[in-house]
């Protein structure tokens, strides 16, 4: 759908009925611990290029706005995880004509003394973050500034490292050259912060937090980093190399929220230590994850005095699994598909709302 033909004033009717209560459950000031978070499927995750990506995400909103649940759909200049790699000249490899796969990058850094050797990266000259803030500017001006945008998926320093280091030589060096990786990842810190802080400059009003992947408002605290290296990372490796570079980003944005793919029970706890964290986003189904988050119990317990939000991703088992990690003292932004075309658009609303009726 192209802009001119976005339905703009039902749009703002659309968000000026949420934005109020979305932002109230972020903040911490909402009366009801339980959101419903419905998703219209986004096909923009291989898209080359600003225009192609900014219609699918309008067909997307365009379908949001037929549910009932309170989520606020926002656009999102996302051209893959690799923008950072990029910038320290890995090669961005774009899929071929049709294959509905997100663009790839290669290792730029095989060893230590690569790392030692690599250059600074500058940011108005990174081809990728050049291109995100070309499509910042691009779908603020096509909608007016009428639909909020969140800056790009921003991978946390810990997984950017692993995107220029190769893997391997990254781990081992954990233990051999821990001063070396410290170094680096502290880098990677003052680039993420030197790029946010751009976008944000071009975002201005229409930014809308924390973005990526979460339940967002433009009133709405911190900022959202994508963390799936926690499934690789003992909890004191963890606490030691990702905790404490996530912790200036939160301080820097006000906030931090946190998602992994993957299950990471293991890393519960350390994840929890972190400064500023006030939302985490987890899958609970195999719909939503190969290998789900699956002691949901044990996620209830360690949620219900943290004041950390919980954004489940569930799938149509969600009212077999949701019961388990339920607690009235838990905020939970319950993530499930929407419904079929064929269905109900309120099938998911009325559903949780009788199942809360039985919960308390």
């Amino acid at each position: 759908m192209k802009a001119k033909n976005f339905d703009f004033v039902r749009f703002r009717d659309f968000r000026s009925e949420r934005e109020d209560r979305v932002s109230d459950f972020l903040n911490g000031k909402s009366r009801s611990n339980v959101f419903l978070k419905e998703v219209a499927f986004k096909d923009f995750y291989s898209c080359k290029n600003r225009e192609e990506s900014l219609e699918l995400q309008l067909d997307a909103i365009s379908q949001q706005m037929a549910l009932s649940s309170m989520n606020i759909p926002y656009l999102e200049p996302w051209f893959g995880v690799g923008v950072y790699a990029n910038a320290f000249g890995a090669e961005y490899i774009w899929p071929a004509e049709g294959l509905k796969e997100s663009p790839q990058t290669h290792y730029v850094a095989f060893n230590e003394e690569d790392i030692e050797n690599l250059p600074d990266p500058d940011v108005s000259k990174a081809p990728i973050m050049s291109m995100i803030i070309d499509a910042i500017d691009y779908f603020i001006e096509e909608t007016k500034g009428e639909v909020p945008v969140c800056v790009t998926d921003t991978q946390s320093p810990i997984d950017n490292a692993t995107l220029v280091w190769d893997t391997s030589s990254f781990f081992l060096s954990l233990c051999t050259n821990p001063d070396l990786v410290h170094k680096f990842l502290r880098r990677i810190t003052d680039l993420t912060i030197e790029f946010t802080d751009e976008q944000i400059r071009h975002l201005g009003d229409v930014w809308t937090r924390p973005g990526h992947i979460m339940m967002s408002s433009t009133a709405g605290p911190g900022i959202s980093l994508s963390d799936d290296n926690i499934v690789m990372l003992s909890p004191e490796h963890y606490r030691d190399f990702a905790v404490r570079y996530n912790e200036v980003i939160a301080e820097r944005y006000g906030g931090l929220a946190i998602h992994s793919c993957g299950n990471y029970r293991n890393q519960l706890d350390a994840l929890l230590s972190t400064k500023g964290l006030f939302m985490i986003d987890g899958a609970f189904s195999l719909q939503c994850d190969p290998s789900p988050n699956s002691d949901l119990e044990y996620f209830r317990e360690k949620l219900k005095d943290s004041g950390v939000i919980l954004q489940a991703r569930m799938g149509d088992d969600w009212e077999e699994m949701f019961p388990k990690v339920y607690h009235p003292d838990i905020k939970i932004a319950l993530a499930l598909p929407a419904p079929a075309e064929n269905e109900p658009k309120d099938k998911n609303i009325t559903r949780l709302n009788r199942m809360l009726d039985s919960l308390n």
